[in-house]
């Protein structure tokens, strides 16, 4: 067997940690142009910016946020800014099969899975985000001009009445 110096065996174990690393990431492209944070928050510092269309690795995801390398730059980018894959055509979150088939389809999907117990306890409501989307909410009168237009039905549909057991659905 071998014999190895101290600084051959680093080098060594430094390069398998590095193919490790590098087998880990995700290829990805960044769709909207913006900054790199240096937390997964909406208000961290920014770090450096990205351009739109740049290659990016994924090397770990945190609920919405994607942690990523971007050159020498290593920062955190919501996953909506992101294309999976090559950035081609079809590498987008809203081109994953949904199970419905046939044209017109397109289904997207938001998930907050990579949340803990502590990212719950640390929450709390952004009640001026609410307000200005409560804002844009359309009235009663353009809606049902809307529908018109599209030519729609009005359906009407019940409430689903509470469980038995006085539980929550």
């Amino acid at each position: 067997m071998p014999r190895f110096s101290s600084v051959q065996a680093a080098a060594i174990v430094a390069s398998v940690l590095l193919g490790i690393g590098a087998a880990a990431a995700s290829p990805a492209h960044v769709r909207t142009a913006g900054p790199l944070q240096l937390q997964p928050a909406p208000k961290a510092p920014a770090i450096g910016t990205v351009k739109a269309g740049a290659a990016v690795d994924i090397v770990e995801r945190k609920g919405f946020w994607a942690h990523v390398h971007s050159g020498a730059l290593t920062g955190w980018l919501k996953l909506d800014r992101l294309s999976m894959g090559s950035g081609g055509s079809g590498s987008e979150i809203a081109a994953l099969a949904s199970g419905r088939t046939g044209s017109n389809n397109v289904v997207s999907a938001s998930g907050g899975r990579g949340l803990d117990a502590a990212d719950l306890a640390r929450a709390t409501p952004d009640t001026a985000s609410v307000s200005a989307l409560s804002r844009t909410a359309a009235s009663e009168a353009a809606a049902e001009q809307f529908a018109r237009s599209g030519r729609l039905k009005t359906r009407h549909i019940d409430y689903l009445r509470a469980a038995a057991g006085g539980g929550q659905r």
